[in-house]
């Protein structure tokens, strides 16, 4: 099969190189890709939202799947594109992906769903969410409308400090801003992949958000996960394909808008034990990607096309996952999100992988051949074992090997039991 992949990140590193070990397998394209990707497979220069050109390419390649990991890319209509052309792609339609690319649509759609959600308010206007964060009761949670790398999420711990956030994300020409309840409870995310009518699980996520040990600092995109989840057991996860998924994909479908892919589900138990959803992913985040990748025991390209054809349950009892712990950290060039060094040069990363997968976010190489850094997040780093405590010891061995100035990573993953938003 020729199979392009959409995307340009870790997540795409990840898939593709996986890929291309597969038998089925003969030729793999990442478009755009990145310097790192082009060592195992071929990287086009085309971006994830030139949806036109990407459309051609594949019909003059002869393409037989793509795979979509860009929001981007299903933000502009990437799916509708290909099926009008008979083009077989693995991605929820544009409609279908909106509940995971705004949160404002996702908050809604959870309401008329009745989807258990934390109380929320969504404002065009700045006066309007001031008035509202006036009388919230604290902490408070202020979001922008569109997901972003970096901080887009605030957890906010009296009126001051959420005003001022409000009228940060106004200056900064946000045209919508979501503030919603705290609940204090155990986050963690929930993936399944889906043909729009039927769903399956692939594995449930810790995810590592805060800048700093313990989860503190600014919440971030990512910056480390385990996977699965010791809490999630039968009972749990029936409540979330009862309760969440299955009315998701049968709302969708009323309207036609069946979700083809992965759907990510961010979600916290919180005291009492209720499922409280934060919001919808269209792909697997970073670094969740990286773990449960790791732990998926099966033809990725048979998978993803039995969800595309409509024969998900017919062809899968259930997905074979791997009876292991995986652990993955991000390696950041300098203080992500607030800064990152430029340029710096890499070492270590051939041994280390020798004992874990290493995936690069947007390393470049220099007239030296070596890959280098270019700010912020910069590599993952992940290992499996029998263990949850195993796992995250490999990981941190091999994270010893590797060497660039400016190195931030955080040393609680897989250690630190996470109590808060």
């Amino acid at each position: 099969m020729k199979v392009l992949i959409v995307g340009s990140g870790a997540k795409e590193y990840t898939l593709a190189k996986l890929i291309s070990y597969y038998e089925n397998t003969s030729l793999v394209f990442v478009a755009p890709g990145n310097d790192a990707i082009s060592e195992f497979a071929n990287c086009i220069d085309i971006k994830a939202d030139d949806t036109n050109t990407l459309v051609e390419f594949a019909k003059a390649n002869e393409i037989d799947l793509t795979i979509v990991c860009s929001e981007t890319a299903i933000n502009e209509g990437i799916a509708e594109k290909f099926n009008e052309e008979g083009l077989m792609i693995f991605a929820p339609t544009q409609e279908a992906g909106k509940i995971a690319q705004y949160k404002s649509i996702g908050k809604k759609f959870m309401y008329k769903s009745k989807i258990s959600t934390p109380k929320f308010g969504i404002f065009e206007r700045e006066n309007l969410a001031i008035d509202y964060a006036r009388k919230s009761k604290y902490p408070l949670v202020v979001k922008t409308d569109m997901h972003m790398h970096g901080e887009n999420v605030f957890i906010c711990d009296n009126f001051k400090i959420a005003k001022r956030v409000i009228e940060n994300m106004f200056d900064n020409k946000h045209k919508k801003v979501v503030i919603e309840d705290f609940v204090q409870g155990q986050e963690f995310s929930y993936y399944v992949i889906t043909d729009g009518y039927n769903a399956m699980p692939l594995s449930s996520v810790v995810p590592y958000k805060g800048s700093k040990e313990g989860n503190g600092g600014v919440i971030t995109s990512g910056l480390g996960a385990y996977a699965p989840s010791y809490m999630i057991n039968s009972a749990i996860e029936r409540e979330i394909f009862k309760g969440i998924v299955y009315p998701a994909l049968d709302e969708l479908a009323k309207n036609g808008n069946q979700y083809i892919g992965i759907l990510g589900i961010d979600l916290i138990i919180d005291r009492e034990g209720k499922l409280n959803v934060i919001e919808f992913n269209s792909f697997l985040k970073e670094p969740d990607a990286q773990c449960v990748l790791e732990l998926l025991d099966t033809n990725l390209l048979n998978l993803f096309k039995a969800a595309i054809v409509g024969s998900l349950v017919d062809d899968y009892n259930e997905i074979p996952i791997k009876p292991l712990f995986s652990t993955s950290v991000v390696l950041n060039s300098g203080n992500y999100p607030s800064e990152g060094q430029y340029g710096c040069p890499i070492a270590g990363t051939e041994e280390a992988e020798e004992q874990c997968n290493i995936a690069h976010f947007n390393t470049f190489k220099n007239n030296e051949n070596n890959f280098c850094t270019s700010g912020g997040r910069t590599l993952t780093v992940t290992t499996n074992a029998s263990t949850l405590e195993f796992a995250a010891k490999k990981m941190y061995e091999c994270v010893d090997i590797i060497e660039f100035e400016s190195k931030k990573y955080r040393k609680d993953i897989g250690k630190t039991i996470l109590i808060g938003y």
